[in-house]
């Protein structure tokens, strides 16, 4: 019995979906994989989103890292509040750039904390990229 390829699809539905993005790629990207959802949104007594953001490293040339940037990108502008890194660049643009510096091994798993911005309604993360410095500084 032979059994075909059947290419999956992604259907959206605004009633249920959680805003879940994840990439991974090449230009220093290509050893991470990343998930960025929105799991806080505005409420009384808070005006921002609160977002998780968490990243798997995967090395097939067994490099560790030292330092990484987030480059995570919007729908729309936000204001950067706070974060576990420290914010290098884009507030009050559609895309924020984070800088941390965890130490990962080859195969290693961060939670980057949460994300906090201002926003206005209908906010949606569209893309996310963590670029790896490829050096942990201990060789």
């Amino acid at each position: 019995m032979t059994k075909s390829y059947v290419k999956p699809i992604v259907v959206l539905n605004a009633g249920i979906t959680e805003g879940i993005y994840a990439a991974s790629g090449a230009d220093g990207t290509d050893c991470y994989t990343v998930k960025a959802r929105i799991h806080q949104w505005p409420e009384t007594g808070r005006k921002t989103y609160v977002l998780q953001v968490d990243a798997d490293h995967n090395a097939s040339d067994k490099h560790h890292s030292g330092k990484q940037v987030l480059d995570i990108t919007f729908n729309q502008p936000v204001t950067y509040v706070k974060s576990a890194g420290t914010l290098s660049g884009g507030d009050g643009t559609s895309t924020l750039n984070i800088s941390y510096s965890y130490h990962n091994n080859q195969v290693d798993h961060i939670g980057l904390g949460d994300l906090e911005v201002k926003s206005d309604s209908g906010l949606e993360v569209v893309g996310c990229v963590l670029h790896c410095n490829r050096d942990c500084g201990q060789h």
